[in-house]
């Protein structure tokens, strides 16, 4: 990698296995700044990526680069400038919006008397603020899951992982849901991984087509006119149309 200009985010034969069989296989792209699409069926592989770039999980071989420096060496410098939604988000049903929201503020490393106002800042940027005081056992799925993006990007992270970002959420809260990517994207790398084409055709800046654990697309969104349509297409003729 030396003598190289490294892209923001950069992923180099990234392979992962599981029992000999590739979730993963050699695969190498770039992310930069905007809203970086990776779209594939269930089972493709995203999930399996988005952990690893997340450094919730170790690849079996190749390696991610963030700013040319591997994130295995970054460590806690590589964590606290990347914030990750999980597609089953870990948390504590009987805490309050606000407890919950205090709590991952903490392992984000963020202090001071301003962290409470960060916290409700992010809260009324998803419309959940009036839930603070609420349990997260008592909010429907879609609020939850709202609070749970707002603690993702409370602290402005540059590199935002959302693993299936939409789940649980109705048609109204998945076009705010886009509103608020796509603001994000732009001064931040934001990574979004799903199975679901209208959560990202009209808001991505590039698009990363996943099957079977290999990238098969890698491109602008510019001069996509029907993603559904290409991308069956893609899926279907390995990538003739890239």
């Amino acid at each position: 990698m030396k003598g190289k200009k490294m892209p923001l985010l950069h992923i180099e034969n990234l392979t992962k296995s599981y029992k000999g069989k590739k979730a993963l296989d050699a695969v190498t792209l770039d992310f930069t700044v905007g809203v970086n699409a990776l779209l594939g069926a269930n089972g493709s592989g995203k999930s399996t990526m988005m952990n690893i770039i997340s450094t919730a999980l170790s690849p079996t071989g190749g390696a991610v680069y963030y700013d040319g420096r591997e994130i295995c060496s970054l460590g806690t410098e590589y964590r606290k400038v990347m914030s990750v939604l999980f597609q089953h988000q870990p948390y504590f049903p009987s805490v309050t919006v606000n407890d919950y929201m205090l709590y991952n503020a903490a392992l984000k490393g963020m202090s001071g008397k301003d962290r409470q106002a960060v916290i409700d800042n992010s809260l009324k940027r998803l419309n959940v603020l009036d839930c603070k005081a609420k349990k997260l056992k008592e909010l429907s799925s879609g609020l939850r899951q709202r609070v749970f993006i707002a603690q993702t990007i409370m602290n402005e992270p540059q590199v935002i992982i959302l693993d299936e970002p939409s789940a649980g959420l109705d048609i109204a809260e998945r076009e705010e849901l886009k509103k608020t990517i796509k603001s994000l994207g732009e001064n931040a790398i934001v990574i979004v991984s799903t199975h679901i084409v209208s959560d990202i055709e009209d808001i991505s800046d590039t698009v990363h087509i996943i099957d079977n654990g290999k990238v098969i697309v890698s491109r602008k969104n510019e001069g996509i006119e029907d993603m559904s349509r290409y991308y069956l297409e893609v899926i279907g003729k390995g990538g003739a149309y890239a």
